[in-house]
């Protein structure tokens, strides 16, 4: 079976290569973030000095409760809504559709227009550039083997 381009980084254009690494550092420091707190509050326990003035600073030990309560909800939260995309996924994939019967060359090729011959060629080739014109009808096909 040949791969597809998703499972290929080096042929994946920058912007796309851009965009993923975007994506990765944002998510850690969005991880980083819910964890604070928890670090914070694990500096406070080991006594660490700075820790315990930055408690001190924004409330003391019944801010840092409440502040904890709210963020055990937030987790939560979050907890139970991924809970419920997760049950419901698997809900919907347990009505999978019936599978389709296969084409057959002559309908595939009669109905994009293109003759049996060039089918054939195209799909034994690796790398396959089909050209349309403003119609979406196919003009030429390109086809290249590695």
């Amino acid at each position: 079976m040949k791969h597809i381009i998703i499972e290929q980084p080096h042929l994946q254009s920058l912007q796309q290569r851009l965009g993923y690494w975007l994506l990765a550092f944002m998510s850690w420091l969005l991880w980083l973030y819910f964890l604070l707190p928890l670090f914070t509050l694990a500096g406070w326990l080991m006594g660490f000095k700075t820790l315990s003035d930055e408690i001190r600073w924004f409330g003391g030990y019944k801010r840092l409760i409440d502040l904890l309560w709210l963020y055990g909800e937030t987790v939560a939260l979050i907890a139970i809504g991924w809970l419920i995309w997760t049950v419901l996924l698997s809900w919907l994939h347990r009505f999978k559709p019936t599978a389709t019967l296969p084409v057959s060359d002559e309908r595939l090729a009669k109905r994009f227009g293109v003759d049996m011959g060039t089918l054939i060629h195209a799909r034994g080739s690796q790398t396959v550039t089909v050209h349309f014109d403003d119609q979406a009808v196919i003009v030429r096909i390109d086809t290249r083997v590695n």
